[in-house]
């Protein structure tokens, strides 16, 4: 997401950790910690820290209160799942161990040395990244591991349309998606569908999830990860780079899956992803989520402009 939101005001830092979760998550790391460098980006409200133990060890180390946040829990749970299941052949941090009791949700990763892009002063950064995705497409095509394909991060146009209160403020977003909704409800069914396939999709391809390295790109978060088509990730990405003031375009055009695929199915998937996000940012959410939905607002924005300029094109 874009480099000028605010990330979650409310993340945990490592000193806020009650003090029998601190010896738990030692335990799993192998050591005492005796640095913490909290993490600042994100929009989580868990921990998020790199540790350095007694031996000069790094770990990188994500856990959340599970009675405090049991949704946002539920993520975490997910993402053990995935990341305990991805084959090493995956840029992926490896999970070196975890604890679920019930109340605490921890996960220890390998610390990977790298940073984010940055697309707003490096634009060079976002053809690392889309050349990086089409790699993982294919060594994720067909999906290494089990994992659910009900897209839950696809579409929402058809929910906005019958609620009165998010569609009085759809203007305020985007007037254009306020006097098109009809038409950008028939290209998300379509895009739903299209959405679908044998690979594993990622879900969640904002620079924030990534890190560069001396090596390439290593791909973190990997708690929305859903079967589905090898091209998603990459329309999730160019519609993320066109706040930065990147050209969308050259990346769904010029990078395998995404440049094999019709015009309309990309116009189609690209509807439903714009969805997802602006309509999403039109609920009202407490003010500890203000932050991701005016990330959403602004990736929903952005989506939703770059399809407009791509049916212009096509006449549609």
């Amino acid at each position: 997401m874009s480099a000028r939101l605010p990330a979650s005001k409310r993340r945990m830092r490592w000193e806020q950790v009650p003090p029998q979760v601190k010896r738990a998550i030692e335990q799993l790391a192998g050591g005492r910690v005796v640095a913490a460098a909290n993490c600042q980006g994100g929009f989580s409200p868990g921990l998020a820290s790199r540790l350095t133990l007694t031996d000069r060890v790094r770990v990188f180390v994500k856990a959340i209160d599970a009675d405090a946040w049991p949704d946002q829990a539920a993520a975490y749970r997910a993402e053990i799942s995935v990341s305990a299941a991805l084959p090493a052949t995956v840029p992926a941090p490896r999970l070196l161990s975890s604890l679920d009791d019930g109340s605490w949700v921890v996960l220890v990763f390998e610390c990977i040395d790298g940073a984010e892009p940055d697309l707003w002063c490096r634009p060079a950064d976002a053809i690392r990244v889309a050349a990086a995705l089409t790699e993982l497409a294919r060594t994720l095509t067909p999906s290494p591991i089990a994992a659910p394909s009900d897209h839950p991060r696809l579409g929402g146009w058809a929910d906005l349309a019958s609620d009165r209160d998010r569609l009085a403020r759809l203007p305020a977003r985007s007037r254009w998606a306020a006097n098109h909704l009809s038409l950008l409800i028939t290209l998300e069914a379509e895009g739903v569908e299209e959405a679908k396939g044998e690979s594993l999709v990622h879900f969640d391809a904002y620079t924030h999830n990534m890190l560069l390295t001396a090596d390439g790109v290593v791909f973190a978060d990997w708690q929305h990860a859903q079967l589905g088509a090898p091209f998603i990730d990459l329309i999730v990405f160019a519609a993320s780079a066109a706040i930065a003031g990147i050209d969308p375009e050259p990346i769904v055009t010029g990078y395998a899956p995404a440049a094999t695929t019709e015009p309309r199915i990309i116009d189609e998937v690209l509807a439903a992803h714009a969805g997802f996000c602006l309509a999403g940012s039109l609920y009202r959410e407490s003010p500890a989520f203000a932050p991701i939905i005016a990330a959403k607002a602004e990736l929903g924005i952005a989506a939703t402009a770059w399809l407009r300029r791509r049916l212009a094109r096509h006449g549609t």
